[in-house]
């Protein structure tokens, strides 16, 4: 449970802090919930194709929020 709770917290602020589009974000749910990208496609009428790239996007966009989150904590630390 306190993991689930930690994944939300994390979830809630990249969302607030990260532009994401409507169609990103039910993409992002989808994939967090380990559908499968034919399953993403398929729901959300795009090709399997356009659902890997936007999972890309997505994970590039956190990896980005992450490395600025943990910098900021390097700034707290000095």
């Amino acid at each position: 449970m306190v993991e689930n709770l930690k994944v939300k917290v994390i979830y809630d602020d990249f969302v607030s802090k990260v532009k994401l589009t409507d169609e990103q974000i039910k993409i992002l749910n989808m994939y967090i919930n380990k559908d499968s990208r034919v399953k993403i496609s398929m729901e959300l009428g795009m090709c399997q194709r356009t659902v890997g790239y936007e999972i890309k996007k997505i994970k590039d966009l956190y990896n980005n929020y992450k490395d600025l989150e943990l910098a900021k904590l390097k700034l707290l630390d000095k």
